[in-house]
């Protein structure tokens, strides 16, 4: 990834190729400035996009926005939830919008698509204390084959409640992004955008967090992948599993996600009384507004409770 570079019209060079090489370089010169959690994700959707459109005997130089409407009617028909829709959605628009100002297609059918505001229901997302709790202390007394597995994956849910990490956050990691400071320490995260920002630990996940480095080298990955001798992160499709398991061992019957954990340690928080803007800045969110949609979905108070009884 190179940041600093600014991909500018290219559409003479686009033509030169063959219309399947062209879809292809497009879409690598629309991820180049992308994070590579980023990149992963649109990637998928971009194939998603593709795939369809070959189905139809078609290319992205070819889209119309009747394809656009049945390419959602087609995720819909799969039984993707209306939040997942839209984030294809958007991704497939950023697209069309790069390849317009590329010179690649000469007019961009995204444009001309609206997407709704979705109701991300965040409240059914949301555990309680006790649910966390259980999550980690019934972990902590599973039956593990390997007692270094268990430590890694206890911390994994602490990580991801109490630092209110992404997924992809977590897994990228490496022990040169811990600082001490004092009796406890902060650990650098790089999140969305290659943003970075600093969270300061509680001095009890500090301590354990340097128990279980051990002697472990400042470069390599906090929760290494079995291959690599440490230098190789833990995949991110791999740590569902493992809150999955911690959430049916506290018997709970949603689909319980890592993100969920993120989710309650904003809300967590909110109703706690902590200042909005700290609550952002451990997060990472890039606008206000996002942090001030946790404060709304439990509320503490409301004006029916301030009425009579009928």
């Amino acid at each position: 990834m190179t940041p600093v570079v600014v991909v500018k019209t290219r559409g003479k060079q686009l033509s030169k190729l063959a219309p399947v090489n062209a879809q292809q370089r497009l879409i690598q010169l629309w991820l180049h400035d992308k994070p590579q959690s980023t990149q992963k994700c649109y990637l998928r959707y971009a194939a998603q996009f593709t795939a369809f459109l070959g189905g139809v005997g078609k290319a992205i130089c070819h889209t119309t926005v009747e394809d656009m409407v049945e390419f959602s009617e087609h995720l819909h028909n799969r039984g993707l939830a209306a939040p997942t829709i839209k984030t294809y959605m958007a991704a497939v628009k950023s697209l069309l919008s790069f390849a317009y100002k590329t010179g690649y297609i000469r007019f961009n059918p995204g444009a001309a698509i609206k997407l709704k505001k979705v109701d991300q229901r965040l409240h059914e997302k949301v555990l309680t204390l006790t649910d966390i709790a259980l999550m980690i202390r019934l972990t902590e007394r599973a039956d593990y084959r390997y007692k270094s597995q268990q430590i890694r994956d206890v911390l994994i849910l602490k990580l991801l409640y109490v630092a209110g990490l992404r997924v992809s956050e977590l897994v990228g990691l490496r022990w040169k992004d811990f600082t001490p400071r004092e009796r406890t320490g902060q650990v650098t995260v790089v999140g969305k955008g290659d943003k970075s920002r600093h969270v300061l630990l509680p001095e009890y996940l500090w301590q354990e967090l340097m128990d279980y480095r051990g002697d472990a080298l400042k470069d390599a990955y906090v929760f290494p992948s079995r291959k690599g001798k440490g230098m190789q992160p833990l995949q991110r499709q791999n740590v569902d599993p493992i809150i999955k398991d911690a959430a049916e061992r506290a018997g709970l019957r949603e689909k319980v996600s890592c993100h969920w954990l993120r989710h309650s340690h904003a809300t967590h928080n909110a109703e706690r009384g902590t200042p909005v803007p700290l609550i952002q800045q451990t997060m990472g969110h890039a606008d206000l507004a996002t942090t001030s949609g946790y404060i709304h979905i439990r509320p503490g108070d409301s004006s029916a409770l301030h009425l009579p009884r009928v």
